[in-house]
């Protein structure tokens, strides 16, 4: 599979829109790169959260274990951004979660997160329950 071009819109199915606040911004007027991270955290909790493991069951969670971000533009307040979010891999205990976060038609940055699934007690990597892959597959386009 060739590598997916998370600044294009056309990459994503999955949408979730978020509005910039105030306090997102910086002193020289710029949204700040921690706020980046806060809304690539919105899209991809609520993409995961309603889709790729809404039926993960209650003894294992899911962690970060990787958060990349590529800074492509300044975002601006006052806006609303959408922020796109795909699967990218599934792994045996892991998977990568892609997104976009767009002002219109403009990329403002990419990122690329791994989650990795735990067990409960043990807090140690656990492997993803079968009947969850499974359902994760769907979310895989080639």
């Amino acid at each position: 599979m060739s590598e997916l071009d998370l600044a294009d819109r056309d990459t994503f199915g999955y949408w979730y829109q978020e509005r910039l606040r105030f306090s997102d911004t910086d002193m020289i007027g710029h949204v700040n790169n921690v706020a980046f991270a806060a809304l690539f955290e919105s899209g991809r909790v609520n993409y995961t959260r309603n889709g790729v493991v809404r039926n993960m069951p209650d003894e294992v969670l899911v962690v970060m274990r990787r958060l990349e971000i590529d800074y492509r533009a300044e975002l601006h307040w006052p806006a609303d951004i959408d922020i796109g979010s795909r699967l990218l891999r599934i792994g045996r205990s892991s998977f990568a979660v892609g997104s976009g976060l767009f002002d219109g038609g403009r990329c403002a940055a990419t990122s690329v997160t791994t989650l990795v699934v735990i067990d409960r007690q043990t807090r140690r990597a656990a492997p993803i329950p079968d009947a969850v892959r499974a359902g994760m597959q769907a979310y895989l386009v080639s």
